[in-house]
């Protein structure tokens, strides 16, 4: 009886000490909460002059000339894209460094720069997680993004785009186990050490919808399904829950703090939702993966099994 009471408190303490490492004093409770930023202290990096502040805005071209944030620059998806041709003829995947450094010396990107991303949707993260692999650091998403910039009744400018700028930036991968492909999802079919989580809507996962540029509906037969919208606002899709409630999510659909974490999507952007997300909570980056060719690239080789069809259980539809 004494050994099972000291395991139960032993259980209990290792449980305290692991919600612990979790949450933190940072930006709404996330032990890296600095990877995000608010509007309010975005609004005083500007107003404050911030020397080597470079704020950028990832969305289409008409969305940004019909009104951004005033000296904020454009990227468009595409920037940063490989041309099929190099990679197989896989679609959206990222671009080398030799490309990432005419992007971001383009941008006025330097190696002291400090950068704030925003957008309306989800491709704040994806330039992130791409500057992170290219070894710049010192990169924030602003929590909420544009919507959330206007809803404080902040200015925007109206169709002129920023003024040139000539940046001095290197790009060199420096975090390689954040870009994985096709071999290491392979692989976790019978490597129980790692998780992998599909990112995808419902409709997509269950294979009911097919999205442009993939070869096959369906899944990865050994992928789970984490939407990632599940860790945002319904309000608002591009701002973060509070770390308490993002870990509860994280619970119920069963993460594993001590397994390796691989997400992918259709093209590897809204994967890097959930991977951010896992970041903020203090999350070992190392052990955090996106799949860069995503659904794309494993529909199209008809070598590699899909499943089609999902019953109710294996469906991530948690109620917020």
């Amino acid at each position: 009886m004494k050994k099972v009471f000291i395991g139960f408190v032993t259980a209990v303490v290792l449980t305290a000490s692991f919600a612990a490492a979790e949450t933190g004093t940072g930006y709404k409770g996330y032990p890296r909460g600095d990877a995000l930023v608010s509007v309010h202290e975005l609004k005083d990096l500007i107003e404050s002059g911030t020397p080597n502040l470079v704020i950028i805005e990832t969305a289409s071209a008409v969305e940004y000339y019909l009104g951004h944030i005033p000296g904020a620059r454009l990227v468009e998806r595409a920037d940063f894209e490989a041309p099929p041709e190099t990679q197989d003829g896989v679609t959206g995947n990222l671009i080398d460094a030799t490309g990432f450094s005419k992007l971001a010396r383009r941008l006025g990107v330097n190696r002291d720069s400090k950068i704030v991303i925003y957008d309306r949707r989800c491709d704040a993260t994806r330039l992130w997680w791409a500057f992170f692999y290219f070894g710049k650091l010192d990169v924030r998403v602003l929590d909420g993004g544009i919507v959330a910039w206007k809803s404080e009744g902040n200015p925007t400018d109206l169709l002129a785009g920023a003024a040139p700028m000539s940046g001095s930036f290197t790009a060199a991968v420096s975090l390689p186990s954040l870009r994985v492909e096709t071999e290491a999802i392979v692989a976790l079919r019978s490597d129980t050490s790692g998780q992998l989580w599909d990112t995808r809507d419902r409709k997509e996962f269950c294979g009911e919808e097919m999205k442009r540029g993939a070869y096959r509906a369906g899944r990865i037969p050994w992928g789970r399904h984490s939407e990632w919208t599940l860790f945002k606002s319904k309000g608002n899709p591009t701002e973060w829950l509070p770390a308490a409630d993002v870990l509860a999510v994280l619970d119920r659909l069963g993460f594993d703090r001590g397994s390796d974490q691989f997400f992918f999507c259709q093209s590897g952007v809204r994967s890097t939702q959930a991977l951010f997300t896992l970041y903020l909570a203090g999350w070992d980056i190392e052990k955090l993966h996106n799949y860069d060719s995503s659904w794309i690239g494993w529909s199209k080789d008809p070598q590699l099994p899909v499943k089609v069809g999902c019953a109710p259980e294996e469906v991530a539809a948690i109620v917020r």
